[in-house]
C-alpha cells in the first residue's frame, strides 16, 4: 500500500533550472532529482549556490527529492581522500535543499580488479560516506549500475544487508538489464530494502534505454509489488530517450555507455522528457493504481483518509479529489497533499470525471442520498459507518447500488481485527457448540462537552439520527453480530443526555434474544472514565474472552450440556483450561478495506463488508432506539415504518440548532477505530 512521488532529473528536459522547473510542473512532477543545473553539476555546489538555488526551487514550487550525486563514480584504486572531502560539503548543501536523500555509488571495477579483493575496500568507503551522512541527518541512497561494486542484485543485496538503515537502496531496472540481471527476480530479493525507484527502462539486445513499460525491465510487474509495500516512495524519472547536456560526464569510457534508442524519437529534450514522464504516468495511473479515489466530507475521518493515503496506506488506488461545504475545510485537505482537487459539493466531485469511486465521510443522514446520487452516475461507493441512520435508507442505497451494478462497501475497519476475525472463526466453525449468552461491556468511548461542541450536527435527532450508538457503536454492533449472529429480540434503555448537555442516548444497556434461547446484553456509554472493553461469549464448549486486544479461551473437557443433565453430584465441577487464543497478528484496518474495496472494483474479488451488511448492525440499534422509545421489546427485523415515525417524532421535539459550537477536525483519529 504505497504512495508514489513522481520526480524526475529534469537536467535531461533543459540545463536550464528555470526550464527544468517548468518542465516537471507541466509534465504531473512535483519532486525533482537534481544533477545539473544552469551547467553546473549539483555535487560541486557550493554553500551559498545552494542557498540560492533553494530560493528559486521554492518561488517555482518545486521540491528537492534526492541530490542526484556522482559519489562512488570513480575507480575503486581512485584516491578516495579528496572525493570524500567533496561528499562532505555535499552533505551540507542536501540539508540546505531541504531533502534526505543522496544518491551514490559503489566504485568502478574497470581496470580488471578483483570484486572479492576490494570487497572491504568499498565496504570501507561506503561507511564512511554513509556514516557521516547519517550524522547529518542525511541517508545515502546505493544505485545499481553497470561497472560498479553493486551492479546486479546479489552484489546489491550484500551492499543492503550489510548497511540496513544506515544506507537507503535505489532499483534501476534498465541498470539492471543493461548489467545482464533479471530485474523482476532482482527486485523481489532487494524488495523489503528498496528506498525508491529510478524510473528507466532498456532492451538488452543493443543497450538501448527505452520509456518505462517499452523494455525488459518488467517495469509494471516491479513497481505493482512495491505498491504491496506500505510507505511514500518516489519514482524518480531519469529518461536517458536523447542526447542532453552532462551526459557523457555521466558515463564511464568503457564500452559501455548508454545508447538511444532509434524506436522511440523525439524532436527534442523537452519532448524526449515529456514522453519518459507521460510513460510512467500512465503505468501508475492505468495499471499499478488505476482507481480514481475521491473522498467526499473532510472533517474528522475524511481528512484522516487522505494522512492515510500519504503514509501509503492504501494500494491500487489514488486519492484524486475531495469535496466539502466548508471552504476552511478545503484549504485545510490541501495543506495535507497540495495536489488533492477541492469541490464545493459531492455533487461536483461526482460529476467532475476526476474519480472512479468515493468515501462518504459525512453526517450520517448525507450518507444515502449522496450514495444514491454516486450510484446513478456510476461511481463505485465505500461509506464510513453507519450506512445509513435507519435501516430502510441502506436499504434503498442497495437496491440503487444494484441497478447500477457498481461496488457498494462499507467502512467496517474492525473486521479486518485478528482477534474478531479469530472470534468470528471459532463461534461459527462450532467446534465449541451453540453460543449461550454474550456480553459485551464497551465503555471506552468517553467524550467530553468539548466533543459534542465541536460540530453543529453532531449529538442531534436531526444532525445524526442518534448518539453512541450510531456514532461510535456501529463497528461493535455490526461485530456482535458478525460474530454471534443477529438476535430476534431487543429490549433496551437508552438515556438521553445523561452525561453530557444532549439530545441524544450518551448511556445504553441492551438486552437480547436468540432464536436458541442464548441471551445477551451489550452495555455502552461516553460518560465512562475509564472505561473497559471486554466482549464474552459463554458456547457449550467453552467461554471466550477478548479483552485488552488479547483473546482467551477456557476450553472445557466437554460440553455444559452434556455435563448438567448428566453429572452425579450437584455441585461436580466441569474441569477445562484458560489457554491464550493465538492469532494470525494481523490489523491493516482501513488500508485493508480500501485495498480490498479497490481489488473488488477491479477484479470481482470479495469486499470486506458489502452494502447488505450495513443493514445487519444497524437493525439492532434501530430496534435498541425504538424499544427505548415505546418502552417494550421490540422484534428483529425492525418495523421500519414504524421506527421512521417514531425517529420524526424525537427530531420534531430536539434542537438541533446548538448554542455553542466550536468546530474542529482532529488531527489523530486512530483511538476512535
Amino acid at each position: 500500500m504505497a504512495k508514489f512521488l513522481f520526480s524526475a532529473f529534469a537536467d535531461e528536459a533543459s540545463p536550464s533550472i528555470a526550464e527544468q522547473i517548468a518542465a516537471c510542473k507541466a509534465n504531473g512532477i512535483e519532486y525533482i532529482e537534481l544533477r545539473n543545473c544552469d551547467g553546473k553539476n549539483i555535487s560541486n555546489f557550493t554553500v551559498d549556490e545552494a542557498k540560492a538555488l533553494k530560493k528559486v526551487l521554492d518561488e517555482g514550487g518545486i521540491k528537492v527529492s534526492s541530490i542526484g550525486s556522482h559519489y562512488g563514480k570513480i575507480e575503486i584504486t581512485d584516491d578516495f581522500g579528496p572525493h570524500f572531502e567533496a561528499f562532505k560539503n555535499t552533505v551540507e548543501v542536501a540539508k540546505i535543499l531541504d531533502t534526505k536523500y543522496i544518491r551514490m555509488f559503489s566504485f568502478y571495477f574497470n581496470n580488471g580488479e578483483s570484486y572479492e579483493e576490494y570487497k572491504d575496500e568499498v565496504f570501507a568507503r561506503l561507511s564512511a560516506m554513509a556514516d557521516y551522512a547519517n550524522e547529518n541527518g542525511i541517508l545515502c541512497c546505493h544505485e545499481n549500475e553497470r561497472g560498479i561494486y553493486g551492479d546486479i542484485p546479489s552484489r546489491c543485496l550484500e551492499i543492503a544487508e550489510y548497511f540496513g538503515d544506515r544506507m537507503g537502496c535505489i532499483f534501476d531496472p534498465a541498470n539492471y538489464i543493461l548489467a545482464g540481471a533479471d530485474t523482476l527476480a532482482g527486485f523481489e530479493d532487494l524488495c523489503k530494502y528498496v528506498t525508491y525507484m529510478h524510473i528507466k527502462d532498456a532492451v538488452a539486445e543493443g543497450g538501448a534505454v527505452v520509456p518505462a513499460g517499452k523494455g525488459e525491465g518488467r517495469v509494471e510487474e516491479i513497481l505493482k509489488k512495491l505498491d504491496g509495500r506500505e510507505g511514500v516512495f518516489f519514482l524518480s524519472v531519469e529518461p536517458h530517450l536523447r542526447v542532453f547536456d552532462g551526459l557523457k560526464a555521466l558515463e564511464q569510457s568503457n564500452g559501455q555507455e548508454l545508447k538511444i534508442n532509434d524506436v522511440y524519437v523525439y524532436p527534442d529534450n523537452k519532448a524526449s522528457f515529456a514522453a519518459a514522464c507521460s510513460a510512467i504516468h500512465e503505468l501508475i495511473e492505468t495499471k499499478v493504481q488505476p482507481v480514481r479515489f475521491g473522498i467526499i466530507g473532510v472533517g474528522n475521518m475524511g481528512s484522516s483518509h487522505i494522512r492515510m493515503y500519504m503514509k501509503g496506506e492504501h494500494h491500487e488506488l489514488r486519492v484524486t479529489a475531495c469535496a466539502d461545504v466548508n471552504p476552511a475545510r478545503l484549504d485545510a485537505a490541501k495543506e495535507i497533499m497540495p495536489s488533492i482537487k477541492t469541490f464545493n459539493s459531492a455533487e461536483e466531485l461526482i460529476d467532475s470525471g476526476e474519480v472512479d469511486a468515493v468515501i462518504i465521510a459525512t453526517p450520517h443522514y448525507l450518507h444515502s442520498p449522496v450514495a444514491q446520487y454516486a450510484f446513478s452516475k456510476g461511481i463505485h461507493v465505500l461509506t464510513e459507518k453507519p450506512a445509513g441512520v435507519y435501516t430502510k435508507q441502506v436499504r434503498e442505497m442497495n437496491e440503487a447500488a444494484a441497478k447500477s451494478g457498481v461496488v457498494f462497501g462499507i467502512m467496517y475497519n474492525q473486521r479486518t481485527n485478528c482477534v474478531y476475525r479469530k472470534m468470528r472463526e471459532l463461534v461459527q466453525g462450532g467446534e465449541l457448540g451453540e453460543i449461550r449468552r454474550v456480553s459485551w461491556i464497551i465503555t471506552d468511548w468517553y467524550r467530553t462537552q468539548s466533543y459534542y461542541n465541536s460540530g453543529g450536527w453532531r449529538a442531534t435527532w436531526e444532525g445524526e439520527g442518534g448518539g453512541v450508538l450510531l456514532n461510535q457503536c456501529p463497528h461493535n454492533l455490526d461485530l456482535w453480530q458478525w460474530i454471534c449472529g443477529l438476535p430476534v429480540k431487543v429490549r433496551a434503555f437508552c438515556h438521553e443526555g445523561k452525561w453530557h448537555d444532549i439530545e441524544v442516548e450518551d448511556d445504553v444497556t441492551i438486552y437480547a434474544e436468540y432464536a436458541n434461547g442464548a441471551t445477551g446484553t451489550f452495555i455502552t456509554t461516553t460518560g465512562d472514565c475509564p472505561g473497559t472493553n471486554r466482549f464474552e461469549i459463554t458456547l457449550d464448549g467453552g467461554k471466550l474472552v477478548c479483552e485488552n486486544n488479547k483473546l482467551m479461551l477456557y476450553k472445557l473437557n466437554g460440553t455444559i450440556s452434556n455435563h448438567c443433565a448428566n453429572a452425579k453430584g450437584g455441585f461436580d465441577p466441569l474441569e477445562g483450561e484458560w489457554i491464550e487464543v493465538e492469532t494470525d497478528g494481523r490489523n491493516k484496518q482501513h488500508s485493508e478495506v480500501t485495498s480490498k474495496f479497490a481489488a473488488a472494483i477491479l477484479r470481482g474479488e470479495p469486499l470486506v463488508a458489502n452494502g447488505e451488511e450495513g443493514i445487519r448492525g444497524l437493525s439492532i440499534s434501530n430496534a435498541a432506539h425504538l424499544s427505548s422509545w415505546l418502552d417494550r421489546m421490540v422484534e428483529i427485523p425492525v418495523d421500519e415504518e414504524l421506527y421512521f415515525a417514531e425517529l420524526q417524532k424525537k427530531i420534531a421535539a430536539g434542537n438541533a440548532a446548538k448554542k455553542t459550537v466550536v468546530e474542529t477536525v482532529q488531527s489523530d483519529m486512530s483511538n476512535t477505530y
